[in-house]
Order: C-alpha cells, then structure tokens, then sequence
C-alpha cells in the first residue's frame, strides 16, 4: 500500500476527513483524523456533523492551496485529479469560476 506526500507530510494509507478552510485568494486544504457521524448525535464528541464543532487538533496536515480563477463556470463542487504522471499529480477544487489545487506525490 502507498502512502501520499501532501504539503511535505507523507500521509499513511487511511480513512480521514477533508475540510477546506476558504479565505479571500488563500485556500487551505485540510485533512484530519476527526471521524465523521454517519447520523446526526450531538452527544457524540468523537465525530463531526459535517463541520459543525470542527477544531484543528485533530489536524493531520494542512496545505496552501493554489488558487486561480477558473475560465468556466462550474455549477456543482467538483473534486478531480489533474495532471496526473505516475509520481502524483494535483487535487483540484472547483466551484463556479474559482479553482484551487494542491499538488501531492505518490510515496
């Protein structure tokens, strides 16, 4: 099983959960061992409604992402793998005319 290099971090073969921070021009991807509650508890501590109670010490890296305004619109989220080679590629965001990546490496 190969692990991933993200923002300098080789990143274990595993299940985590992806949030992105959004600021004005700056993105940042976040991935975190928080778990996340397949239905709705608000007793439960150890997992996350969607982002809702989200904290960072959970955090296992996050990443500047490259952020760029795109030349189409595009009307859902979309999530893709760009420029892929067999060494790794780039994580891409879409959403309307914004895109964001973040490269990242096959270990």
């Amino acid at each position: 099983i190969l692990s991933n290099v993200i923002g300098g971090k080789t990143i274990a073969p595993g299940e985590y959960t992806v949030f992105i921070e959004l600021k004005a021009n700056a993105w940042t991807l976040i991935l975190s061992n928080w778990k996340a509650q397949v239905k709705y508890d608000p007793n439960n501590k150890d997992a996350l409604w969607g982002s809702y109670n989200y904290t960072a010490e959970k955090d296992v890296v996050r990443v500047p992402m490259t952020h760029t305004k795109n030349t189409l619109s595009v009307e859902q989220l979309t999530w893709n793998i760009v420029n892929a080679t067999a060494t790794g590629g780039d994580i891409a965001i879409m959403w309307d005319k914004e895109i964001a990546t973040v490269p990242f490496k096959i270990g």
